[in-house]
């Protein structure tokens, strides 16, 4: 296949280890997996990190440059899939090889706070961001806050929300029965420790799970179990979906500071499922206040309980139907093509 015809997509993909599990890694394989599909282009993949113990990815950030321009050689096309600690590191340097190398190149933003971080950075190197990494063919970008906030510079910028595969299922009204669900990285800027203040004030007949991979700094299975919140581990992809159907509302109290649009809001949305979430980010640009969920304030169990107990049978139905119907941006098939066209 001739050299025009083949893209080197670099990002990271989940492993074993449970570290390397996240909404970017997640939603790059999402990625890597639809391009597979499209016979138009070999696609080839380089991995950006290769540890996951902590400070290995240093060791990765140094052999990555070296890396990159072995893989590079063959390729015409670069698409770039990163989170923040890319963009202001390594990021910059194999994008102005790019340049050096007349290579076309597609820079896609993971998550939702890449501006407040260009904000704090220093002229000569936000200069240095909008010559590299910000000067790509097309720029993807997570959020509209984030798009909003670069659309002065010259910067050929697309909106390329976090999305999912519409699931294949016949989706039937369903009875509250009082099943909160949170999925996510079991962290306290996820908001774990305001979901388990809350519970204190919820009589028994309320079910709360929680599933993902613990941060073991903070967290133990032993810790949930001397509360009425059951931990219940971690899913794989394919588990997601059929999990959230067990359930009425998708929690999520986060103040992550990298949060752009969570993956699971938009998993619980292709299901109907409305969720509390956090005024945070660009959370409401994905929730928008009693319509699809409840916003509440970050760190405030009362809020969550108050917004728990909100829920009846009376009103239910709706929240539902508003939170099926606004997952139809968020449709991997539709999102995914605009990368696509980009490579065109």
């Amino acid at each position: 296949m001739k050299k025009a015809n083949k893209v080197l997509i670099v990002g990271n993909l989940p492993t074993k280890d449970s570290r390397s599990i996240g909404g970017a890694t997640v939603l790059t394989q999402r990625i890597f997996e639809f391009l597979k599909t499209r016979k138009t282009k070999e696609i080839i993949f380089l991995k950006i990190r290769k540890h996951w113990k902590p400070k290995a990815q240093i060791i990765d950030y140094i052999w990555f440059p070296f890396r990159f321009l072995w893989y590079q050689k063959n390729v015409k096309i670069i698409s770039f899939h990163a989170s923040t600690d890319f963009h202001i590191t390594v990021g910059p340097l194999v994008t102005g090889f790019c340049r050096i190398l007349r290579k076309k190149y597609i820079y896609h933003f993971f998550g939702g706070n890449f501006h407040k971080k260009f904000q704090r950075l220093p002229k000569f190197y936000q200069s240095l961001l909008k010559f590299t990494i910000l000067k790509a063919d097309t720029v993807f970008m997570e959020t509209l806050d984030m798009i909003n906030y670069f659309e002065a510079e010259n910067i050929n910028l697309q909106w390329l929300p976090n999305s999912r595969k519409s699931p294949t299922i016949t989706l039937e009204p369903k009875k509250f029965k009082k099943r909160f669900v949170f999925i996510s990285r079991v962290t306290p800027t996820k908001g774990i420790d305001t979901i388990l203040e809350s519970v204190e004030n919820l009589s028994q007949d309320y079910i709360i799970d929680i599933y993902g991979p613990l941060d073991e700094r903070f967290y133990q299975e032993e810790d949930f179990k001397l509360n009425r919140v059951n931990y219940c581990g971690i899913l794989s992809a394919d588990e997601v979906i059929p999990t959230l159907l067990k359930y009425d509302v998708l929690l999520l109290p986060t103040f992550h500071p990298g949060e752009g649009y969570p993956g699971i809001v938009i998993e619980a949305l292709s299901v109907g499922l409305p969720v509390i979430s956090t005024k945070w980010n660009a959370i409401e640009e994905l929730i928008t206040n009693e319509v699809n969920g409840k916003i509440i304030p970050i760190r405030s169990s009362k809020a969550l309980t108050e917004s728990i107990k909100s829920f009846t049978s009376e009103n239910y139905l709706p929240f539902s139907k508003n939170a099926l119907a606004s997952f139809t941006n968020f449709n991997s098939d539709l999102v995914f093509k605009r990368i696509v066209d980009s490579y065109d």
